[in-house]
């Protein structure tokens, strides 16, 4: 089996699965297929490769893997800023409240254990991707001026702020252009705020 694979659907939500037991990524997908987009990968960095390219809407983790264990690439996951927001499933044979509690404190949401159930499989990942679009409206809300359909203050602070970041850690050069239309009071006096606006 290839260390990577898509299944190609359209408008579907993308499912990210990583596990190094190709058995387990056949009876994931068998279960989901109809549900997501599917991506998988056997290995936790190539995992966070795919996770970056994809940007998947559910990740679904297996804990035991060689090199990386999955509570290791859950923190890297939710350490990137782009992938943060891409809520983990852990899926293991671990079931003690332990592994439950460490899994979650690594950043999951959820937990699901082997062997597979697949109504219980199919009932959390439908749960887990109805609140993440639930999430990405709010979001996407909370960015957007209601009134324009443009970024508004917080999300230009928050992009500013990414930026910043990102040319100082490459050393690159960065400019910010500001601009303002003289005079905007004269044109809601005289064609009112509506206009302005």
């Amino acid at each position: 089996m290839e260390t990577e694979q898509t299944q190609i659907t359209s408008a579907l939500p993308r499912i990210l699965i990583i596990d190094d037991m190709a058995s387990n990524i056949r009876v994931l997908s068998h279960i989901l297929h109809d549900q997501a987009e599917i991506f998988f990968a056997t290995s936790g960095p190539a995992g966070i490769v795919l996770a970056r390219e994809k940007a998947p809407d559910l990740i679904l983790l297996d804990v035991e893997m060689p090199g990386m264990d999955g509570y290791e690439v859950c923190q890297l996951l939710k350490a990137d800023p782009v992938l943060a927001q891409s809520p983990v499933i852990f899926v293991t044979g671990h079931t003690s409240v332990q592994n439950e509690i460490r899994a979650l404190e690594a950043g999951g949401v959820d937990f699901i254990s082997k062997p597979l159930n697949p109504p219980v499989v199919l009932a959390r990942v439908k749960t887990h991707l109805t609140l993440k679009r639930q999430s990405d409206i709010l979001r996407e809300q909370a960015n957007l001026d209601s009134l324009t359909g443009i970024f508004n203050r917080r999300s230009f602070d928050q992009r500013l702020d990414e930026e910043c970041r990102r040319h100082r850690r490459y050393g690159a050069p960065m400019a910010l252009a500001m601009i303002d239309v003289d005079h905007f009071k004269d044109i809601n006096d005289s064609l009112g705020h509506d206009a302005g606006d």
